[in-house]
């Protein structure tokens, strides 16, 4: 029996396991969709920066930079300005409101059921484009790992992570993500000492890579126009504001408090990572591996099985598989509460004064994650571009609903619902419009990303239709301006 296969199988068992006694505590919404908020703060960080921390982040980061270079595949700024939004805007009002999802935010704020169905349904959509890059990492990395068709990779970790969200909920996707933050690190750091090895260190990959691929450390790298550049970094500063995974963990933080706190720390952690994990091993993979690979999502598996002893290339390659899972997970949460909680419970039953029981919406919700996870998979299926471009769509579609009613809905009482709807609706019909532009080929829409006209178009529409109509009732603000509603 093969190493792979072996450490793979433990994995996959503490997966499994979490996900069984998770689902012993799973008896209302609350305790499904936020663990009955109660998650502390050394708990939230780990999981905050798992949660981050996708397979696309190293496998494709790696990609990314191998075959671009420059600083374009490390958007510190960005990362670091958007958790600072989150971190003075965002988080306690959010942890105060008591919600469950971004779209009970959205029909909260501003009294519109229609906008929280809207934004549900892009949630879902926005999760499902995530996770077909996410399922193709493991579809990858299994292949290597387990010397198995890439099918049956992607297969494989797709029943596993829809499983354990199903039955467990957001406590089984907490406490998975500690193991994969353990694993995920473990794996990196075994490769530390063997790429020093091979090529030197960070001065000396830098020399060894502009020598082979000049312009390789140039802020352009070798390929980006400074207009997609500017625009790679805007897409990325607003992901981090309106990011899924983080923002749902601050309804589940213990407190306000706890819910800022873990915000530096998971930004200086998620730094360290970003500059070893992509930076200097996506250099190392340019001067060692990159002659011997079909595509750029392969240097990853091939630097691993290049310079690793079998056992330590094993962890390495389950680490990248639970970094995947990692992410994965909490979207699925994420997509199964958009569909029980805010499009069955909120938008159908409770206006129409229909009562259902908390087992009834559990249920829902476990139905919902099985059906996104299929639909995942199947568009999986067909050969894609670089899993962090894929990864890019969905968080512009998710930037473009979300950012100017989150960031001006929590700081105003003048946004009007009219507004706020105007600004989500416009705001991602651009964007998915502009990506399917860029994706069939259309020149005009090659130098600009999706997601910044998208955002162009949002914030456009919510300041202008906010300055003729009127804003929400102050009975509707009191949940989020309790000072002054």
């Amino acid at each position: 029996m093969s190493t792979g296969l072996v450490l793979f199988g433990l994995y996959l068992a503490i997966m499994v396991g979490v996900g069984i006694v998770s689902a012993r505590h799973q008896k209302t919404s609350a305790d499904f969709w936020v663990a009955n908020r109660s998650i502390g703060l050394v708990v939230l960080v780990m999981a905050n920066m798992a949660a981050i921390m996708h397979g696309g982040s190293v496998l494709s980061g790696v990609a990314l930079m191998g075959r671009i270079g420059g600083v374009a595949g490390l958007p510190y700024l960005a990362f670091v300005g958007g958790v600072a939004v989150m971190f003075f805007f965002f988080a306690k009002k959010l942890r105060g409101s008591r919600g469950f999802t971004l779209p009970d935010y959205m029909g909260d704020r501003f009294g519109s059921n229609f906008l929280r169905g809207f934004c549900a349904v892009m949630v879902a959509v926005s999760s499902i484009i995530y996770l077909i890059g996410q399922i193709r990492v493991m579809g990858f990395i299994l292949e290597r790992l387990l010397d198995i068709p890439f099918f049956w990779g992607m297969l494989v970790g797709t029943v596993v992570f829809v499983f354990y969200v199903a039955i467990g909920g957001l406590l089984a996707v907490v406490w998975t993500n500690i193991v994969q933050f353990v694993f995920m690190w473990l794996g990196l750091l075994l490769m530390g000492p063997y790429v020093y090895a091979k090529v030197g260190g960070w001065y000396d990959v830098i020399d060894k890579v502009e020598a082979l691929a000049p312009g390789w450390t140039s802020p352009q790298g070798t390929a980006w126009s400074l207009s997609f550049l500017i625009s790679w970094y805007i897409i990325w500063f607003v992901a981090y504001c309106t990011r899924l995974e983080l923002i749902t963990k601050m309804y589940a933080a213990r407190d306000d408090k706890v819910a800022r706190r873990s915000l530096p720390w998971t930004i200086l952690l998620v730094m360290i990572f970003l500059l070893y994990g992509n930076f200097y091993i996506g250099g190392a993979a340019r001067i060692l591996v990159w002659d011997s690979i079909a595509a750029p999502d392969q240097a990853f598996p091939a630097l691993v099985a290049t310079i690793l002893p079998p056992v330590f290339a094993a962890f390495a390659l389950t680490g990248i598989a639970s970094a995947a899972m990692s992410t994965t997970d909490s979207l699925l949460l994420m997509s199964g509460a958009a569909g029980a909680h805010d499009l069955l419970r909120k938008c159908i039953h409770e206006p129409r004064g229909v009562t259902r029981d908390e087992r009834y919406y559990l249920r829902a919700s476990r139905f919902t994650i099985v059906i996104v996870g299929v639909v995942s998979f199947l568009g999986a299926l067909p050969d894609v571009d670089l899993i962090l471009q894929i990864v890019s769509y969905a968080v512009a579609i998710l930037g473009a609903t979300f950012f100017f009613p989150l960031i001006v809905g929590l700081t105003t009482k003048r946004v009007s619902r009219e507004a706020a709807i105007a600004s989500s609706v416009g705001g991602s019909a651009i964007t998915i419009f502009w990506t399917w532009a860029r994706l069939a080929g259309a020149t005009w829409a090659q130098e600009i990303h999706p997601g910044v006209i998208g955002l162009a178009t949002a914030g456009v529409l919510i300041f202008a239709v906010s300055m003729v109509t009127k804003p929400v009732a102050s009975s509707t603000l009191q949940k989020f301006f309790p000072e002054n509603a």
